[in-house]
């Protein structure tokens, strides 16, 4: 019994094996370089979807040093808003999730996480 199940194990693997090694390494994929918003990224975005929103969850914010303006994730993308309320101003955008934001101490740039470049 024990056998057989390490058998159907190595098998199944076998077959999947094939299948996640050209996906991990860009599948010969070719990167995007027009758009630097998307760079190294190998996949297309099929459709766009437009909302608005005045709701959020599960965000990571920070505000500036200046105590002036907000950082936020919401949904993939980067957003800055005054802090004193107004219109959210995306400042990233595309198919790659970045998220996590953080002033730099002198507050002229913003690090985050992101898959921009795939998994590796």
């Amino acid at each position: 019994m024990i056998l057989t199940r390490s058998v159907r194990f190595v098998a199944l693997a076998s077959l999947a094996l094939p299948c996640i090694l050209p996906a991990q390494r860009g599948g010969g994929a070719q990167r995007d370089t027009t758009n630097p918003i998307q760079e190294g990224l190998p996949l297309k975005p099929e459709r766009t979807i437009r909302f608005t929103t005045d709701v959020g969850s599960w965000i990571s914010l920070d505000v500036s040093p200046d105590g002036q303006t907000i950082v936020f994730d919401h949904l993939g993308d980067l957003f800055t808003v005054p802090i004193t309320g107004g219109k959210a101003t995306p400042i990233t955008k595309g198919m790659a999730v970045d998220a996590q934001p953080r002033f730099s101490p002198d507050g002229k740039r913003i690090a985050f996480v992101s898959d921009r470049r795939g998994a590796s």
